[in-house]
């Protein structure tokens, strides 16, 4: 198994990567950001089956999006008309596509962070010099949103076990039956979070101002490759995107 960059590294390339995205309005200028995603998730072994399988179920917002903006914002050629009100247009298309494209990098980019262990994320975290409270919040925030997760898959596993179908449930009765199940969920997310608090002041976080770390990142220097191809990646897309 080859070794991962740099944490540091992986945050560098996530932030361009989603910075650029969000900026992005050209199609082109979008092709290109995810041609950079994808060669990012291969060069540093993503698992991008996984991937594949959270896009499938976008589809229905980019469907939303593409007939939300051809009915109240019609531009380009118009391709289907009902009467007077437009239904499909290729400026709706377009947007549509570059919702996808951005929905795809973010998640490429938060993929990169699979591949490193909590306690390499949060000294990632310390030595960008980010304060030691917030990374710990972040890697708390990283270890209960799966926790939280698995209860809600345990609890309609046991409502499926029970013999209700959601899927054949009227909208009234699928909200109420959502509704049952959060509640259990986020009040077990309370009290462990409550369990964590009390733990933590137990233990004294916080008594120091400042801290050590017998675990500390150090650069190679395919790292500082890396970084410097970053750095020049990021300086033709942003010129791009002012040419644009």
């Amino acid at each position: 198994m080859k070794r991962a960059p740099d944490p540091r590294v992986a945050f560098a390339i996530s932030a361009c990567l989603s910075l650029f995205a969000v900026l992005a309005r050209d199609i082109y200028l979008m092709g290109w950001l995810l041609s950079l995603a994808l060669l990012a998730a291969l060069l540093l072994h993503v698992e991008l089956l996984r991937v594949f399988r959270k896009l499938k179920r976008l589809w229905q917002i980019v469907l939303m999006v593409v007939l939300l903006q051809s009915l109240f914002s019609p531009s380009g050629v118009v391709w289907l008309r009902l009467g007077s009100v437009v239904l499909l247009s290729s400026g709706g298309v377009m947007l549509g596509l570059l919702v996808l494209g951005r929905l795809t990098i973010l998640i490429l980019g938060g993929a990169l962070f699979t591949l490193y262990s909590t306690r390499e994320l949060v000294q990632g975290m310390i030595q960008l010099k980010l304060p030691y409270a917030l990374a710990f919040m972040i890697s708390v925030g990283i270890r209960f949103v799966p926790l939280m997760g698995e209860a809600l898959r345990d609890s309609l596993t046991a409502l499926a076990l029970r013999g209700v179908v959601i899927r054949e449930l009227k909208w009234r009765g699928r909200i109420k039956v959502y509704t049952y199940i959060l509640m259990p969920a986020v009040a077990g997310a309370l009290h462990n979070a409550r369990a964590l608090a009390m733990s933590m002041e137990l233990r004294g976080f916080g008594a120091y101002s400042k801290r050590t770390s017998w675990f500390e990142l150090r650069f190679s220097w395919r790292d500082w490759m890396l970084l410097i191809l970053v750095a020049v990646l990021s300086a033709v897309t942003g010129a791009g995107l002012i040419l644009v």
